[in-house]
């Protein structure tokens, strides 16, 4: 595996490293010739995605983490340094999407929303970004959603999307001459075990491309913004959504 001309090889942290997004995330990555560490809640979910890229040639270590503790988080951090590992690129893919209107929320359902989607991503940055900064190159990845840059059916979704999306462009300051960028990807309906079958009909129906998103196509653009061709790339929402945002609602 090589990387690109004028790119090296990195250590790639990424959250939520099991899930059906991530699948894509973590092989693109690691066909780059890019380290990745997957970590996620599940930790046999971890493991079987280090093993996946490892099977393919990769190279891949797990952890287990769970974003709503912040105790959880500084010890992630702690056996990742630890373990003689330096992050270079954070890629923020942990996220759930409750499929709840307003009525139906309490307190702790949306209060959960906001601890993973939102709460947890800025705890890892916290965690990881500063070292990043210090040796002077660093890239964070978000993964948000179109739910994030416009309304949404289940607002606690959609408000922790938005939260992450502004969340990044905000730390473009904190992180300003270091070195690090700060961008969110926010893709339409990507093709996971989770998309209903009524939401592929409307894809194809109202989408302008008509296409699903895949897992790699968003694994492309994070390698891309891993590259050095993306470093001026900086407090960007880059939307993958075949043009559903731009001209079509893609929920009735």
């Amino acid at each position: 595996m090589t990387t690109s001309a004028g790119d090296r090889s990195r250590t790639v942290l990424v959250i939520g490293a099991a899930g059906g997004m991530c699948r894509g995330i973590n092989a693109r990555i690691a066909q780059a010739g890019h380290q990745v560490i997957c970590v996620d809640f599940d930790a046999a979910g971890a493991e079987r995605a280090a093993a996946e890229i490892k099977a393919g040639g990769g190279d891949a270590v797990d952890f287990a983490c769970d974003v709503s503790s912040a105790e959880s988080v500084r010890q992630l951090g702690d056996s990742i340094r630890d373990s003689g590992l330096l992050v270079d690129v954070i890629v923020n893919a942990a996220g759930i999407l409750d499929r709840r209107y307003l009525a139906d929320h309490d307190d702790d359902s949306f209060d959960r929303a906001v601890q993973i989607n939102l709460v947890g991503p800025f705890r890892v940055i916290q965690e990881f970004g500063p070292a990043m900064a210090e040796r002077g190159w660093g890239r964070i990845i978000n993964i948000s959603s179109i739910a994030g840059v416009r309304g949404y059916p289940y607002p606690s979704y959609a408000a922790t999307k938005a939260g992450l999306s502004n969340l990044g462009r905000s730390l473009v300051k904190d992180f300003r001459r270091t070195g690090v960028t700060v961008n969110s990807i926010c893709p339409g309906v990507v093709d996971t075990p989770m998309v209903i079958d009524e939401v592929r009909r409307q894809v194809a129906e109202k989408v302008p491309t008509g296409q699903i998103i895949t897992p790699e196509e968003i694994g492309a653009l994070a390698t891309f913004l891993i590259s050095d061709d993306a470093r001026n790339i900086n407090g960007a929402d880059l939307v993958v959504d075949g043009g559903a945002t731009a001209f079509y609602e893609l929920f009735d």
